[in-house]
């Protein structure tokens, strides 16, 4: 993902908690995804002010995983945002 900008939640998600679960709503593509905790932590920092290495540094302090596990976990997820148009 080098030279990928920061991603940017598209407008008009909607997204709330549900237990350890996340639920997203993406209206303008009539979907309904169920994220888990850790997934919806990485959207919830797709602001356009993180990249990939400050998500994974972010979700690493929170939990004390070594950086080399979580950043490809944080790639391959903002890979399938993309791909599901939650992030730009």
């Amino acid at each position: 993902m080098l030279g990928a900008p920061n991603p940017v939640a598209v407008p008009g998600l909607e997204v709330r908690t549900s237990g350890t679960d996340v639920i997203v709503h993406d209206p303008a593509n009539e979907r309904i995804h169920v994220l888990n905790r850790t997934a919806g932590a990485v959207l919830a920092l797709c602001d356009g002010a993180h990249d990939a290495a400050a998500i994974a540094a972010s979700l690493c302090a929170a939990t004390g995983a070594p950086p080399e596990r979580v950043l490809p976990d944080v790639e391959a997820a903002l890979a399938s945002f993309r791909d599901l148009r939650f992030v730009r």
